[in-house]
């Protein structure tokens, strides 16, 4: 009898994952890809073809994308279903300007998104009991320096720290959502 309720659990717990389609579309040469997952539970979609991803934040005056060969520049990442769903889009560059400068010109564009929280250590985003704010828990010799900016769900975020003479910067847009 436990035999059968074991056997009986396997299968239906391997149900959802036939009914689940998978899409992968590479651009050749250019190592970037589109990747849609359906699944009865929820979807994924990750664009990283994207040329200008829209963060609602402009990108620094005079930077360039981020080449790795292990990470994509920019991505558009889309997942959920009926009940929740979270986006993220977010782009990583890098300048020939100092962290401070970079973070000064985010500062002032985060504005028109609400007041912007500055932390130098990690940004959480429930915060404490009771908050619907970005919280910061700061970090002792921290040089990364985050910025956050939003409303409940949506959400700007940037991160600056230091790289060689210059600096590195991701620059996110995140939106979680209930039931749509």
């Amino acid at each position: 009898m436990h035999r059968h309720i074991l056997v009986l659990g396997v299968i239906l717990s391997g149900l959802p994952l036939t009914a689940c389609r998978v899409s992968v579309d590479h651009q050749k040469g250019t190592g970037k890809a589109n990747v849609d997952i359906s699944t009865p539970l929820g979807d994924v979609k990750v664009r990283t073809d994207i040329d200008a991803p829209d963060t609602g934040l402009p990108v620094y005056p005079g930077a360039r994308p981020l080449v790795s060969r292990r990470q994509p520049d920019s991505a558009d990442v889309d997942l959920g279903n009926q009940f929740f769903g979270v986006k993220v889009i977010a782009a990583r560059f890098t300048s020939r300007d100092d962290p401070e400068q970079v973070a000064g010109f985010y500062r002032r564009e985060m504005q028109a998104y609400g007041d912007v929280l500055e932390c130098r250590g990690n940004i959480d985003f429930a915060g404490p009991l009771g908050h619907r704010r970005p919280y910061c828990r700061p970090r002792r010799h921290a040089k990364t320096i985050q910025l956050a900016a939003g409303l409940e769900d949506r959400h700007r975020l940037v991160v600056v720290k230091p790289r060689g003479d210059g600096s590195e910067m991701s620059v996110v847009y995140l939106q979680t959502r209930g039931k749509t």
